[in-house]
């Protein structure tokens, strides 16, 4: 079984669909993880939504997902994000586990979470994890549900340190930031430009950019990981353009209610 990783659609759902196709994805056979970001920047979150409703084996949450669910500022943000905070909320809250959306998953032995891992988390991973990654992602899950419950609730990106920048929501590696990923563990991670050097050390960068699309005004390229067997393979392309839209089967009137 393949599990396909892709990240940061950002309102775009063309790039979920041009990956998936590229990749000649079979529902029912091979295993879908979205790993954050489905709003703001393009127009359609629901598109991207609906799609992910309908093909995702595991939904995790990026920067700008939380930033609707915990009511914090993050930039650029489109008007109609906010009013999608009942939405995630409740599928942070699914009491079924199995099936709600997270922060954080492990797949053959390879971590996925929208930023990354940081070396910040070394002691953990070691000490308290046995560096055993699925450990890890449960830790990571069982914390974000902590802070979701929390009340008073956050008000401020700082008040928790999952969710400052060397949080897996903001995390970048060098030479973004100080610290480099967390040694000893496979990860596939969106959120950063790519910097293909880290791959050596097992540090897998998906993010297709689409913010490049706004300045340029041109379609970008997608850009996605392959799993298989604990193997990492990363793909990209320009838009398939001539493809026939992926079927949802998902009215996406519901994710957009104001």
């Amino acid at each position: 079984m393949r599990t396909f990783v892709i990240a940061d659609a950002h309102g775009y759902p063309e790039l979920i669909q041009s990956a998936l196709r590229h990749g000649g994805f079979e529902p029912g056979e091979d295993d879908f993880v979205y790993a954050g970001d489905l709003l703001d920047r393009g127009p359609d979150a629901a598109g991207c939504i609906a799609l992910v409703e309908s093909y995702a084996t595991e939904v995790l949450l990026g920067n700008h997902d939380v930033a609707a669910l915990l009511e914090l500022e993050v930039y650029p943000q489109n008007r109609e994000s906010p009013s999608l905070r009942p939405f995630f909320r409740e599928k942070v809250l699914n009491p079924d586990r199995s099936r709600a959306w997270k922060v954080a998953t492990c797949v053959d032995g390879v971590l996925i979470t929208h930023a990354g891992v940081s070396e910040e988390y070394e002691r953990v991973f070691k000490e308290g994890c046995g560096s055993d990654p699925t450990c890890l992602a449960d830790y990571l899950n069982a914390t974000f549900l902590t802070l979701v419950e929390r009340r008073p609730p956050v008000r401020d990106w700082f008040e928790h340190d999952m969710l400052d920048d060397n949080g897996l929501f903001w995390f970048r590696p060098r030479p973004y930031s100080r610290l480099a990923p967390l040694p000893g563990c496979i990860q596939v991670v969106g959120h950063t430009p790519p910097l293909p050097y880290l791959e050596v050390s097992g540090f897998y960068m998906i993010d297709p950019c689409a913010w490049e699309w706004e300045l340029t005004g041109a379609p970008g390229y997608f850009r996605y990981a392959v799993i298989e067997t604990g193997r990492v393979r990363v793909e990209e392309g320009t838009l398939l353009d001539d493809a026939a839209p992926l079927e949802t089967g998902i009215p996406p009137g519901p994710a957009t209610e104001e």
